[in-house]
C-alpha cells in the first residue's frame, strides 16, 4: 500500500485518519462530540481548534496565505521602469 499521511481527528485524539479521508471523518465524528465548541479554521476546514489565535501562529495554510498576499501586494505595487525618450530603460534600443 502506498504511503498516506495521517492526521489526528480534532474531535477524538485517539483517531488517526488518512488526510484525504479527514473531511468525511470529521463530519461523522462531530455528531458524537460532547466537548467544548471548536472553531473552524477558514484556511483549512479540517482544522478544528479551541483557540484560533494560537492555531494561526502554526497553521501552514494561513502562513502560506499571508505569504501569497505579500507577494501579490509587492507585484501590484511594483514601480514601472523609468522611461527615457519613450523607451524603457531595461529595453534594448
Amino acid at each position: 500500500m502506498p504511503y498516506c499521511e495521517l492526521g489526528t481527528c480534532p474531535y477524538d485524539k485517539s483517531h488517526r485518519i488518512m488526510i484525504f479521508r479527514m473531511p468525511k471523518h470529521i463530519v461523522k465524528c462531530a455528531k458524537n462530540y460532547r466537548g467544548p465548541p471548536l472553531q473552524i479554521c477558514k484556511y483549512n476546514a479540517t482544522h478544528r481548534v479551541l483557540d484560533m489565535e494560537e492555531h494561526l501562529k502554526e497553521c501552514d495554510y494561513y502562513l502560506r496565505s499571508i505569504e501569497n498576499q505579500a507577494v501579490q501586494m509587492a507585484l501590484s505595487s511594483r514601480i514601472p521602469p523609468v522611461q527615457e525618450n519613450g523607451h524603457d530603460v531595461d529595453t534594448p534600443l
